[in-house]
């Protein structure tokens, strides 16, 4: 499973999109959540990689107060997944929720404690 989208937690949001806005060529868009978040347009899409999102350390508790970058990876069952996660001396730091329209996700660590993100796409999320 490849990871499918990165989110970036910074200090200071307006700084940070400037600054890739001006070195990588990054365009963002609000994206609609209860706090200030953007989608990140990382190239074209003839470009290989992939797109992600930017949000404050002030908002995102999982930080712990530091900027942090997370991948997510996309499954085809969030559950079944989790599960194997716990089994295989994981941990789940951010239960199953849904993200509207896109699906459901979860925030997990390995063993060691890098965290990184998993989502299930369902469009009737909610």
């Amino acid at each position: 499973m490849k990871p499918t989208y990165f989110d970036l937690t910074v200090s200071d949001i307006g700084h940070a999109r400037a600054f890739f806005e001006a070195t990588l060529g990054w365009r963002f868009e609000k994206f609609d959540m209860p706090y200030e978040y953007y989608r990140i347009n990382a190239g074209s899409e003839s470009e290989t990689g992939i797109d992600g999102g930017i949000g404050a350390v002030k908002d995102a508790p999982l930080s712990e107060g530091r900027p942090m970058t997370q991948v997510t990876v996309p499954v085809e069952s969030l559950n079944e997944v989790l599960a194997r996660v716990v089994a295989h001396g994981g941990t789940i730091v951010e239960p199953r929720i849904p993200i509207p329209g896109i699906g459901w996700y979860a925030t997990c660590a390995e063993p060691g404690g890098l965290k990184f993100g998993l989502i299930e796409a369902d469009p009737a999320a909610k």
